[in-house]
């Protein structure tokens, strides 16, 4: 008799355990149950603005006015309007990626949800991008030292000297376009780079913005005067370039956006100096 107590209080034992264990699997089973309905709610409740307009990764150089940095802080004409259309659309600002020239181009043109800026707006470009702007325009032209005593008649004279441009900016495919000889030019992935190179004599001439080349002027504390414009390449128009995949509502957005506030976009250009030829 003993014996079978003993048996019965251990099953009791066992089955208030498997009890127990039973109302934790259970509650376990519940617990996921409903973070699966949870997980399948959420995208649902989700704003559904976020999949019209992803968010965007910005890529930009340094060529000043239009992008430079500052005592640590990233400014200039593109720059202060794009901040100012986010502030119009309560955006927070967003992350902007400094890179060279050619990286930027690469990843805009091959990622979607990517934009670049500056970049003029030429006829190779204009079905690659989606385009807001513009922020301002550029008229490229070949500087060189005064002492040079350069005097062109024709566009083959120039062909027989060395000129710096930005390697994969307008400033070299201006070039490319002029039929300029690829043995004489000299590719670098900014814009100080190839004015060092006129200054110490490695090349004779860069390519270059008129506004790009004065503030770059009063970056480097040189005297302006000792340098002059030989030649006028072209002039474009320069804006927010986007990856061709972003959502024309995205563009519409930013454009009118832009439009709307023309009046802070002219003081904007005119905070930065620019010529009022380049407005």
């Amino acid at each position: 008799m003993a014996l079978f107590k003993v048996i019965n209080i251990k099953l009791n034992l066992i089955v208030s355990f498997l009890q127990s264990t039973m109302k934790v699997v259970s509650l376990l089973i519940i617990c996921l149950m409903s973070i699966q309905v949870n997980a399948l709610i959420t995208p649902l409740t989700t704003p559904v603005a976020n999949a019209e307009h992803p968010e965007i990764t910005f890529y930009t150089e340094v060529y000043p006015p239009a992008n430079f940095v500052e005592n640590n802080e990233l400014k200039g004409i593109t720059v202060d309007t794009l901040k100012a259309i986010w502030r119009e659309l309560k955006q927070p600002e967003q992350y902007i990626n400094i890179v060279p020239w050619v990286r930027g181009y690469r990843n805009t043109l091959n990622n979607p949800n990517s934009a670049l800026f500056t970049m003029s707006r030429t006829p190779p470009r204009e079905n690659l991008f989606k385009w807001v702007g513009p922020i301002f325009h550029s008229t490229h032209v070949l500087i060189t030292k005064k002492s040079n005593q350069f005097k062109f008649a024709k566009l083959s004279d120039i062909f027989k000297y060395k000129v710096a441009a930005v390697r994969g900016d307008i400033s070299e495919i201006s070039l490319n376009q002029m039929g300029f000889p690829e043995q004489n030019m000299a590719k670098v992935s900014e814009l100080k780079l190839a004015f060092k190179m006129m200054a110490t004599g490695r090349v004779d001439m860069i390519v270059v913005t008129i506004h790009a080349f004065h503030h770059l002027a009063q970056q480097l504390n040189f005297d302006v005067t000792e340098y002059e414009n030989v030649w006028q390449v072209n002039k474009f128009a320069n804006y927010i370039a986007f990856n061709i995949e972003t959502p024309d509502s995205l563009i519409t957005q930013y454009q009118e956006t832009l439009d709307k506030l023309s009046q802070e976009h002219q003081l904007i250009k005119k905070k930065y100096e620019l010529a009022i030829e380049e407005y």
